[in-house]
C-alpha cells in the first residue's frame, strides 16, 4: 500500500498534531537508576549481591520447551562476551550460572510475554510462558553484552501492546531469505512479534503457486521456503502474517489475467483493480486463499482492501464502473450502493479466512462513513493509516474515512499503521512523508492517530499496537540491504514505543543505549 501523492509537510503535520509521549515512573526509581534495556524495561527493584557472568558459565533451562532458546541465549554470550558459555538441561547452579524457567509472574500483567529477572550470585531469569523466557534472554543479553557484571535487584517487564511489529514491501522490492532471517532476529533482540510480509503488489506475486503458476513472479518464496521462514521466526518469537491485496495492487496478479482487469463505462482500463463484478475473478482470488491459507499457520490473513480504485495517480469514483452498482443490486437488493460490491467482496474474504481457522484483517481506507448498505464483519482487524478513504484524493491526514474511535465502538480491534510517522518509504514521493527517528521517538506514541486523534485509555483497549511499515515504491532507489540499515533507527523507536513507558531518557540517551546494546548475534 502506498499512497501517490502527499504533503511536503508531513513532518511538520505529525509535529503539530502529536503530544509529547507521556512516560510512567521507574518503580522503586528513588533507590537506584534501573539497568538499561532497549526497550526501556517497566519496573526495578535494586538489592543484593550483583552478579559477575563465570568465566565458563552454564545456561541451565528448567524444560525442553526451553532448550533452543537456551542454546541460542549461549552462543550469542559465548559472540558478545567471550566467556565459555553453554547451555545444560537442569535447574541448579554455581556463582556465575544463569538458570532459564517458567512459572507464575507477580506484580506484572497476566501475560505470556511478561518476565522476571532475580539478579543474584546466579542470574534467575524466569518468564510468564515460553514467550516471557525468550525476552528475559534478550534483556539479560543486552546487559551482560554492555558489561558482564551486574547490580544486584529483580526485574519485572512486561509489553503495554499486544502486537509489535515489522511490515515488509516484498510485493514491489523482493527481499532475500537471509535478508528476512536477519529482520526476525533483530525483531527478537528488540522484543516485536509481527513480522507482516507485504507478498503481492506492482511487481510480483511472491509465492509459488501450483494452482496459478502463471502468477508466480521470476523471484519469489517457494512453499518449503515459507514454512522454513515460519519455523525460524518462531524460535525468536516471531509470528508471520501475510498479506495478498484484493481488489487493488494486483498488477503482479493480473499481468496473466488482463481479462479480469477492471474497465471503467468509458473503456479505461486498471492494471491494478480487479473487476470484482465479474464471477471469475472470486474464483482467481478464492483459488489463491484457498490454496496458501493453510501455507502460514498463523492466527491472522491480511486481504488488503485498500486504495481500490486508484488508478496510477488518479482517484476514480464507484460511478465510473456501472457494472460495480448493478452487481451490488444483483447481490444484496435494490437499495444497494456501489460501494456495496467493494463491501461484499471484503466479508467473503474474510469468511474463506474463517473457514481456515484464521482471523481477517484488512487496511482502512476503504471504509467509510455513511457509505453503503453493508456493514464488515466486527472480527475484522483494522489496520488504520490513512484518513483519506476513497475516493477521494489520497492524502491521509483528511478525510472521510471512518475515524479509529468510530471502528472501535463499532467493535473492531485496531491497529496504529499511521502513515506518519509508522510508516518508512524507500523511494518515491511519499518517501518526503518519512519522520525522523528523533520526531517520532519524542512526539509520537500508539494512541495518536494519523488524522490527529488519541485514544482513551478504553477505547485503546481494543488498540493491538503498532509497527514500522516499509514500502518500496520505487524498488530501484534502494538495494533491500540498504533499506535494512536505513529502517534500523526507526526500528528500534518503534521498539521502545509499542513495548511501552517509560522511555529511556532523551532521544540523545536513547541513541547512545541503542549503540550500546548494538544488533543481535548473527
Amino acid at each position: 500500500m502506498s499512497i501517490r501523492a502527499v504533503a511536503a509537510g508531513a513532518v511538520v503535520m505529525v509535529a503539530a498534531v502529536a503530544v509529547s509521549f507521556s512516560g510512567q515512573p521507574w518503580a522503586h526509581a528513588e533507590q537506584g537508576p534501573p539497568p538499561r534495556t532497549l526497550p526501556s524495561l517497566k519496573a526495578w527493584s535494586p538489592g543484593g549481591t550483583g552478579f559477575s557472568l563465570g568465566a565458563h558459565a552454564r545456561v541451565w533451562y528448567a524444560t525442553e520447551a526451553l532448550r533452543d532458546t537456551a542454546t541460542d541465549f549461549a552462543a550469542a554470550l559465548r559472540s558478545f562476551t567471550g566467556n565459555d558459555v553453554v547451555a545444560q538441561e537442569g535447574s541448579s547452579g554455581n556463582p556465575g550460572d544463569i538458570a532459564l524457567g517458567t512459572g507464575s509472574m507477580p506484580g506484572a500483567p497476566e501475560m505470556p510475554e511478561a518476565y522476571r529477572i532475580s539478579i543474584g550470585e546466579t542470574l534467575d531469569l524466569r518468564g510468564a510462558d515460553t514467550a516471557g523466557a525468550f525476552y528475559a534472554t534478550s534483556s539479560a543479553l543486552q546487559l551482560l553484552r554492555q558489561r558482564t557484571t551486574i547490580t544486584g535487584g529483580t526485574v519485572i517487564d512486561w509489553p503495554q501492546y499486544r502486537e509489535r511489529g515489522l511490515m515488509l514491501d516484498v510485493g514491489r522490492e523482493f527481499m532475500p531469505l537471509d535478508l528476512l532471517r536477519a529482520q526476525i532476529r533483530r525483531m527478537g533482540y528488540l522484543k516485536l512479534n509481527l513480522l507482516h510480509l507485504h507478498l503481492s503488489d506492482t511487481f510480483g506475486f511472491r509465492l509459488e503457486s501450483d494452482r496459478h503458476p502463471e502468477i508466480t513472479a521470476a523471484q519469489h518464496y517457494s512453499k518449503q521456503d515459507i514454512r522454513d521462514l515460519v519455523e525460524y521466526a518462531a524460535r525468536y518469537q516471531v509470528e508471520v502474517m501475510p498479506e495478498v491485496d484484493f481488489p487493488g495492487h494486483m498488477n503482479g496478479i493480473l499481468a496473466a489475467h488482463p481479462e479480469l482487469k477492471l474497465r471503467s463505462a468509458d473503456g479505461r482500463v486498471s492494471d491494478a483493480a480487479i473487476d470484482i463484478a465479474n464471477p471469475r475473478a472470486y474464483d482467481l482470488m478464492g483459488d489463491i486463499l484457498d490454496e496458501f491459507l493453510p501455507l502460514f499457520p498463523g492466527r491472522y490473513w491480511h486481504l488488503g482492501a485498500d486504495e481500490f480504485l486508484l488508478d496510477g495517480t488518479r482517484v476514480a469514483s464507484f460511478d465510473e464502473y456501472s457494472q460495480l452498482g448493478e452487481y451490488a443490486r444483483a447481490a444484496y437488493g435494490p437499495q444497494a450502493q456501489p460501494v456495496d460490491a467493494f463491501l461484499g467482496l471484503i466479508n467473503w474474504g474474510a469468511d474463506i479466512v474463517r473457514a481456515h481457522g484464521k482471523r481477517p484483517r484488512i487496511w482502512n481506507d476503504g471504509l467509510h462513513t455513511g457509505a453503503g448498505t453493508l456493514t464488515v464483519g466486527t472480527d475484522i482487524v483494522i489496520d488504520y493509516w490513512s484518513k483519506a478513504g476513497i475516493p477521494q484524493l489520497p492524502l491521509p491526514f483528511f478525510g472521510i474515512a471512518r475515524s479509529p474511535a468510530d471502528l472501535i465502538a463499532a467493535g473492531h480491534d485496531v491497529r496504529n499503521a499511521s502513515f506518519t510517522p509508522a510508516y518508512y518509504v524507500a523511494g518515491g514521493p511519499t518517501a518526503a512523508g518519512n519522520v525522523p527517528a528523533p520526531l517520532a521517538y519524542q512526539l509520537w506514541d500508539p494512541t495518536l492517530f494519523v488524522d490527529g486523534t488519541r485514544l482513551t485509555p478504553d477505547q485503546n483497549a481494543h488498540n493491538l499496537g503498532s509497527g514500522l511499515f516499509v514500502w518500496c515504491d520505487d524498488p530501484t532507489v534502494r538495494t533491500p540491504d540498504q533499506i535494512a540499515a536505513a529502517v534500523t533507527m526507526p526500528l528500534r523507536v518503534t521498539a521502545q514505543q509499542t513495548w511501552g513507558p517509560p522511555q529511556a531518557g532523551s532521544y540523545l540517551e536513547f541513541s547512545a543505549l541503542a549503540d550500546a546494546v548494538g544488533e543481535p548475534a548473527a
